[in-house]
């Protein structure tokens, strides 16, 4: 655990997805792929498997709890009794500094951003090394992961 403060960003779930790329996972290979916006309007996102090379695209636009149009993320572990996860790199170090943080600062906007959406379970100290071993596997898989 680090003594670091946390200051949240107001950075949004709609920050994190339609800024960059989500891992998911193949649902042909069981690999990782991105899920990149497509050239198309806005919502269709197309996979990239690059270990099959699988293109699909979808527009059954839904998120949350582990999936992400229909896939499952390539970033989740249980964790706490819980499914613990995120969208990218970007959601990950968002979580980390989040989860390692002893103090964490609010913006005075109630339930806009990315911190003030966490569930419980992730807000509580008494998880925080649990947590933290998660946040380790997740960067473990996302390092490994052939992108």
């Amino acid at each position: 655990m680090s003594d670091s403060r946390f200051r949240d960003s107001w950075d949004t779930t709609h920050d994190i997805i339609f800024s960059n790329d989500v891992l998911v996972e193949c649902p042909k290979c069981s690999g990782s792929a991105i899920a990149t916006k497509s050239r198309e309007e806005y919502p269709y996102f197309r996979v990239i498997c690059m270990q099959c090379g699988l293109l699909p695209c979808s527009d059954n636009l839904s998120w949350g709890a582990g999936y992400f149009y229909d896939y499952q993320l390539w970033l989740r572990v249980n964790c706490c009794g819980h499914l613990l996860w995120a969208y990218n790199k970007q959601h990950l170090d968002f979580l980390e500094g989040y989860i390692s943080s002893s103090l964490r600062e609010r913006t005075p906007n109630i339930n806009q951003s990315l911190a003030s959406r966490l569930p419980s379970w992730i807000k509580s100290s008494k998880n925080r090394e649990q947590l933290v071993k998660g946040v380790r596997k997740l960067r473990e898989k996302l390092i490994a992961a052939v992108i």
